[in-house]
């Protein structure tokens, strides 16, 4: 009898032991690392790696260079220089994230220098890229606005283009899709099945998915109706409708002080 008694304890143990080997896996997958060498830079946030793999720097986004004939964004070639200063024909690590490949197909990871500095810090330090906040690569998250903040502070690179500046929702158009910054007040707040659209006005709307609400934001979504809000991200135009995903609140910046 006391056998039998302790035998659903052994069992137990034995569900236990692979959902602990699996969460330790996890674990070192988000913070594998590997050295690689640096082939060329594409643009300020985009390197090609010397296997030919492209790689997207996690946690910063970079004014785009032209294509198809229109213009350089104001300082994409700045940003471009000044990365492949830093990482071009260079062996750097590659520190990886919880996700391995964006939906490109690219490569995601944080670039470190020889020297173990942080090459995305660099670049938002100096002005040449904005921080960004994408799921479930948001570690660095509060180092990086901190970097930024220091570059707004002294207005250089990206803070120092009138055309950067945040744009009303009032003057949205379809054309203005990519990424930007958009001001406006909460007018309400909608819940989906999967999503709650938060109005800023009757065709502008910020997005975020219920899973990135539940994980990363405080409170009630109606908590933050009728406050003014900077967004960052990139607008979409669907169905004569504009949105803007925020996945986590490092994406928003509030007129008040107040912390929700």
């Amino acid at each position: 009898m006391p056998a039998l008694r302790r035998f659903p304890r052994l069992r137990k143990r034995y569900w236990l032991a692979p959902l602990l080997f699996l969460s330790l896996l996890a674990a070192v997958a988000c913070d594998a690392q590997q050295t690689a060498e640096i082939r060329y830079v594409i643009d300020g946030d985009t390197v090609v790696l010397a296997d030919g793999q492209h790689l997207r720097l996690i946690g910063i986004n970079a004014p785009e260079l032209g294509k198809d004939g229109a213009p350089d964004q104001p300082v994409a070639a700045q940003a471009r220089a000044r990365l492949a200063a830093l990482v071009e024909k260079r062996r750097v690590t590659l520190a990886f994230g919880p996700e391995r490949h964006d939906h490109y197909g690219r490569l995601l990871a944080y670039v470190l220098l020889p020297d173990g500095s942080d090459a995305e810090q660099i670049m938002l330090r100096e002005g040449f890229a904005w921080a960004v906040a994408v799921p479930p690569d948001v570690k660095k998250i509060s180092a990086y606005l901190a970097a930024e903040n220091e570059a707004r502070a002294t207005g250089r690179g990206v803070w120092d283009v009138a055309a950067y500046a945040p744009t009303p929702v009032s003057r949205l158009t379809a054309n203005d899709t990519g990424f930007r910054f958009i001001e406006g007040t909460v007018l309400r707040s909608v819940r989906r099945r999967n999503v709650i659209y938060f109005d800023l006005a009757p065709r502008v709307a910020l997005v975020v998915d219920n899973a990135d609400w539940k994980k990363y934001y405080r409170g009630q979504p109606s908590a933050l109706v009728g406050r003014r809000v900077v967004a960052r991200g990139w607008l979409t135009e669907h169905r004569g409708r504009l949105h803007l995903r925020v996945p986590h609140p490092a994406m928003l910046t509030w007129a008040d002080s107040t912390d929700r």
